[in-house]
């Protein structure tokens, strides 16, 4: 089809024409009127097709449809219900479409804009570029006129999928999926600024140190941003200037963040740069001249393909004045499809504190009420898709399609709370609607967020394929009052949220005190965030939730525990099943005075990980009738007490530690079997039937349609490098790279190797601003049975480093310590016990127990090549209620220039069964409902 732009459109009749017309054409209480693309918006709208003199026939455009009805309801004509039927095909905009209080219809004459009868309407916002020509194995085509001179667009789709902005380094997945260390540039170091009193003590957050080689004056860097990757939100960041001599990148705006707060080596990349325009289904367009260059993908045929660049950032608006009591009301639109909108990349960038909470979406309501959108589709987008903005209420989104966001899915209120009771928002209703693939550009964004808002429900939706959170609900820190209370999420199958992308990320997000909130019935799995920090909950109750119910929820497959509290007060989690944590399953943050939670009749049944994880030391909670069961055997540690001294404390005083018979969870089944114990506990049956979308089956089944790459999350109890894979002169892959400057540098080397061709070079260089700069960690999650752990070192004479293990407290816990000092002399917590030689390979090996095998020592075996092993038993550990690692690092100790290298680095535990028996009384009940495999590992569930 031609593309046409369309404005906002008008009659052009004489009033004395119209009024004839509407006498002998238009029925007196109600209108249907026809918008097809081959309409006329001068036409009368009350044909379905042009007549056969092509002297009238529908309207041409939503606009000529809401301005028809408009004149309409002026002559009241408009008494019962009318409709607006959208005939088949594209319908381009160039500007969103509006709809005012005058555009409303009435409790007993509500308006609809329809899709005729078994067709499918487009509307598009944005322009098909044309005139492709090859150059080599790019093509490249001029961008049209509609962006007026600055071709500032961030997204380009071919044929329906989206292109990927040409990237430096590039994604190992698509749209950076499960990302390894190759997918990222690490930051060198901070730049410190001056703190208003002459002390350059300040983090910036508008600069920071680049490694040697990774950013260039590339001759289209003014094209590209930098997608910086913090805890819980990227920035997408322009470049102002480049520092080559002294490594130090300088942008236009600044980041919501001072750069390496969470870690000195930042992780990022440098995308829509021409010059890293490399791989298959990458573009570029030069802002200046909108000239779009494109690799294909195999299959796409550039002569043919269509090719859409979005023009406007929505595609429609609802735009009431609630303040005032002017509401947009009574409207229904169904079977629509929106697609394509642009996001708008300001000069100073986009950072977000959260949850991308500044960003529009394309479509909007404001003033919002008894407004339905059923059956519709919203796709492409470069923002949200769909936003109940101040002052609507008691609308309903229902049945319908989101997916291919660049933003989120569902924003249901605003961040601020509202003044006067017309602007409040309560009442709304996300039901049964498939929401998925969001986050493309701005990955914080969520599936469905409610903000101060309160009375909503979130239902039946099936929420998948975030980089960051499924449902976020709430939007106040501390203990404040909240105006978000009494919200229902329910039914709801959340699944593949996070992707290893972000942190803090969880299946269902609370935030702030929410009396009456529930959150119940739904199933939720696959929540994996990234793991060199931390994150990713099934249920997580952050910064104050209180009041707030978790009933009746499967939870399984997640990063670091199926529920999580930060802190709050007076949570209830009840009739939950939690499952197959990697980390802990169950977590809490803070110590804090008043009842944390009440945590009663759940099934917890993990074969890996810890029980509980982080604090537990005030005893501000309350547990009691749980099924408890490790299919690995292990004794159950409750965050270093066992059984009988968890109960002692006063918890878990009817629980029990038995198999709970779940049908078969290594596929996903967790029916209970009739003859669980854990019905004894008050456990009631958990009907999953009823989770995620109903109706007819091709449209409960569309899920089922998606394929999904397989991903097998990483095992991180275990560390096994020896470098041979890494690129000479890169950083050690999955592990941290920290305080690296011009000089002082970790990296990739052949110098010299233990066993094979490559180890690890550490450069130390006076100067730095810490003294244990430069350095290395790895993050594993060891926590069960005897660790054994071995590096082989080499280091020239008067060399100061260190070899630590700790834990993940706060503060951290030492284990098992080995310093050398410049002297040659080999100590531990600070005691020398040998001296050893430079310039050679020595190789270390520790062997420690954790979790019940932790008995606060380590024993130590010191190989140096060409002599005999020498072994020391039973050395202390630095604090003697170690018993996990989660920190395994080599630091550079030393304030002058030195060199040392580190190779064959291998860490693993091999489970005991040790620890303090089962209760006598239990023994019989776990020997009868035993006998299922232990699973070592487990394949992640796609159910």
């Amino acid at each position: 089809m031609q593309y046409r732009p369309v404005t906002a459109s008008y009659f052009f009749l004489t009033q004395a024409f119209l009024i004839t017309f509407l006498s002998s054409n238009v029925p007196a209480a109600a209108a249907t009127l026809y918008v097809a693309p081959n309409g006329n918006d001068t036409w009368s709208g009350t044909l379905d097709s042009p007549n056969a003199g092509n002297t009238d026939g529908p309207l041409a455009t939503l606009e000529g449809a809401r301005d028809a009805l408009r004149v309409l309801r002026g002559l009241g004509q408009l008494t019962a219900p009318s409709e607006v039927r959208v005939r088949d095909g594209k319908y381009y905009i160039t500007q969103p479409i509006d709809f005012a209080p005058q555009d409303s219809g009435t409790p007993s004459a509500p308006i609809a804009f329809t899709a005729y009868p078994n067709e499918k309407p487009v509307i598009i916002g944005g322009v098909p570029i044309t005139g492709w020509s090859q150059a080599g194995a790019v093509w490249t085509a001029q961008a049209p006129a509609a962006w007026g001179g600055n071709y500032n667009f961030l997204s380009l789709w071919v044929d329906g999928k989206r292109a990927t902005p040409a990237r430096t380094p590039n994604a190992t997945n698509e749209a950076g999926d499960y990302p390894t260390d190759n997918d990222f540039f690490f930051a060198a170091g901070q730049v410190l600024e001056d703190d208003g009193f002459g002390n350059f003590t300040v983090p910036s957050t508008t600069r920071y140190e680049y490694r040697n080689g990774d950013l260039q004056n590339w001759a289209s860097l003014n094209d590209a941003h930098v997608v910086v990757f913090h805890a819980w939100a990227t920035s997408l960041l322009r470049v102002n200037n480049l520092d080559q001599p002294n490594r130090i990148v300088e942008f236009t705006g600044p980041a919501g963040w001072h750069f390496g707060r969470w870690r000195s080596d930042q992780w990022y990349y440098v995308e829509h740069l021409r010059e890293a325009l490399d791989q298959p289904g990458e573009w570029h367009v030069n802002r200046s001249t909108g000239l779009v260059t494109y690799m294909p993908r195999v299959g796409e045929d550039m002569i043919t393909a269509e090719v859409i660049a979005p023009v406007t950032d929505r595609l429609l608006r609802l735009q009431g004045n609630p303040t005032a009591g002017q509401y947009v009301s009574w409207l229904t639109f169904r079977g629509l499809s929106f697609q394509y909108t642009h996001l708008t990349l300001p000069t100073s960038g986009i950072t977000d504190g959260q949850a991308s909470s500044s960003t529009n979406a394309s479509i909007e309501a404001v003033g919002a009420r008894n407004v339905t959108f059923d059956r519709c589709e919203i796709m492409h987008t470069g923002n949200h898709a769909f936003w109940l903005r101040r002052g609507s209420q008691d609308n309903t989104l229902s049945h319908s399609e989101l997916y291919d966001l660049g933003a989120g899915g569902v924003r249901v209120g605003e961040t601020t709370t509202a003044v006067l009771p017309n602007d409040e928002i309560m009442r709304n209703t996300i039901d049964n609607n498939y929401i998925h693939d969001g986050g493309r550009v701005l990955r914080s964004a969520v599936g469905v967020w409610i903000g101060r808002a309160s009375h909503n429900t979130v239902s039946h939706n099936e929420i998948s394929d975030f980089r960051f959170t499924g449902v976020s609900v709430g939007w106040q820190w501390n203990y404040l009052a909240s105006s978000a209370h009494d919200n229902v999420i329910e039914y709801n199958h959340i699944h593949e949220c996070g992707k290893e992308q972000l942190n803090d990320v969880g299946g269902v997000y609370t935030l702030g005190v929410s009396p009456g909130t529930v959150v119940r019935n739904n199933r939720i799995h696959n929540i994996f965030s990234n793991p060199k920090l931390y994150g990713g909950w099934g249920l997580y109750t952050d910064e104050g939730s209180s009041n707030i119910a978790f009933e009746n929820n499967i939870v399984y497959n997640t990063e670091t525990g199926g529920f999580h509290q930060h802190y709050g007060q007076d949570n209830l989690v009840r009739n939950n099943i939690f499952a197959f944590s990697r980390n802990a399953q169950i977590m809490r943050t803070l110590n804090e005075p008043g009842n944390s939670f009440n945590f009663e009749r759940n099934i917890v049944y993990f074969n890996s990980g810890a029980l509980l994880g982080d604090e537990w030391g005030d005893d501000h909670f309350f547990f009691d009738y749980n099924t408890y069961w490790d299919d690995s055997m292990r004794p159950l540690d409750f965050a270093g007490r066992d059984w009988t001294q968890w109960r002692a404390a006063g918890h878990d005083a009817h629980s029990i530690v038995a198999n709970p018979m779940l049908t078969d969870p290594d596929e996903a089944d967790f029916d209970v079997g009739a003859g669980s114990p854990a019905f004894a506990m008050g456990f009631t049956v958990i009907d999953d039937s009823n989770i995620g979308l109903y109706g007819e089956q091709e449209w409960v089944e569309k899920p089922l349609g998606i394929t999904r790459p397989e991903f097998e999350p990483p095992d991180l109890s275990k560390i096994v490098e020896d470098f041979e894979t890494t690129a000479l002169g890169g950083v050690a892959i999955n592990a941290g790279t920290h305080g690296e400057s011009t000089t002082a540098t970790v990296r990739v080397t052949d110098e010299e190797a233990h066993n094979s061709a490559r180890s690890l070079k550490f450069i130390d260089e006076p100067g730095l601003p810490q003294t244990f700069y430069p350095y290395v960690d790895y993050r594993p999650i060891t926590t069960e049975g005897i660790a054994r752990g071995t590096v082989a070192l080499r280091f020239s004479p008067g060399a100061l480093l260190y070899h630590e293990w700790r834990d993940d407290h706060i503060p951290y816990r030492l284990g098992p310590n080995l310093w050398i000092d410049a002297a040659g002399n080999l100590k531990v917590n600070g005691v020398s016990i040998m001296t050893v030689p430079s310039e050679t390979w020595i190789v270390f090996e520790i062997t420690c127990g954790l979790g019940y095998d932790a008995d606060g020592t380590f024993d130590l075996d010191v190989t140096v090549e060409g002599q005999p092993t020498v072994h020391f038993e039973d050395l202390a550990v630095g604090n003697p209620a170690f018993n996990r690692v989660n920190w395994f690092g080599f630091v550079s100790d030393a304030t002058w220039s030195q060199t040392f290298y580190v190779d064959d680095i291998h860490l693993e535990a091999t489970p005991t069964g040790s620890g303090p028996s089962m209760p006598i009384g239990l023994v019989p009940m776990v020997v009868c409902v035993a006998g299922i495999a232990i699973f070592a590992s487990r394949k992640l569930i796609r159910r």
